[in-house]
């Protein structure tokens, strides 16, 4: 998996289908977004904030400076806890169906798939969280950062705020906002074509899940049957129990 702080592009302002906006990772069939996380989706929005706040002068603001620092904090700690814990299309889209697309801890929409508790991914110890409860947990694991977490930070700053180009579409403090839409309508259109192309009805009343288990189920090619053990001893018997196999 790439560095979300720091990925090797071809271009500048560089975005790829179906895959996350900020990482370049594959995006799984139950994200509809284009972001892997929340905490991809923050990497990027920060490095456009601190593209803008570099170019018009806020960066010498105190307050500025102050929310810089925090939030740097906040990715380091929400990437490290995120890190080795990449989930199924499966799973994601099974923990969302349990818990009924709602947070587990105050019942407003969720949208993170959470490890309770370390990385076991048995659904026991899984949780649907809304944004501002996963940011909760996430902030009771602050910690002061160490030289590697300040080598992320400042391999982040020289490749992707410091550049005139934007390294990353999703970069581009001027133009994101008013592209982001329609890449996300495209993603959209290309998963439908999907499910029409293996045969599946599309019911508007159908969440984004039932139809990515849906796509999963036409897809996923059936166990083998365990077959019966061979006859001990031959004769007809054996002749009737194998025209009995293949016509069955």
């Amino acid at each position: 998996m790439q560095s979300p702080f720091v990925v090797e592009v071809p271009h500048s302002r560089y975005f790829l289908d179906d895959h996350c906006a900020n990482c370049l990772n594959e995006l799984s069939l139950d994200i509809q977004g284009l972001y892997c996380s929340t905490w991809c989706q923050e990497i990027a929005a920060h490095v456009r904030y601190l593209r803008r706040v570099f170019r018009d002068g806020r960066f010498q603001d105190p307050d500025v400076q102050l929310a810089i620092r925090t939030k740097n904090a906040f990715l380091l700690i929400g990437g490290y806890r995120s890190l080795g814990r990449q989930l199924t299309p499966q799973i994601r889209t099974e923990i969302r169906l349990r818990d009924g697309g709602l947070c587990q801890q105050c019942g407003k929409p969720g949208v993170e798939v959470d490890h309770i508790a370390g990385n076991s991914d048995d659904p026991a110890n899984l949780q649907l969280l809304c944004l501002d409860c996963h940011h909760a947990k996430t902030a009771e694991n602050f910690v002061p950062a160490d030289d590697e977490s300040r080598a992320l930070l400042f391999g982040m700053m020289d490749a992707r705020v410091a550049p005139d180009e934007p390294r990353m579409l999703a970069d581009d403090e001027t133009s994101w906002n008013g592209t982001w839409r329609a890449l996300q309508a495209a993603r959209k259109e290309r998963f439908l074509a999907m499910l029409r192309a293996e045969g599946i009805r599309i019911s508007s009343k159908d969440s984004h899940a039932e139809r990515v288990l849906a796509y999963l189920k036409a897809t996923t090619p059936a166990e083998p049957e365990a077959s019966e053990p061979a006859p001990s001893s031959g004769g007809d018997t054996f002749f009737k129990d194998l025209m009995r196999d293949v016509w069955r």
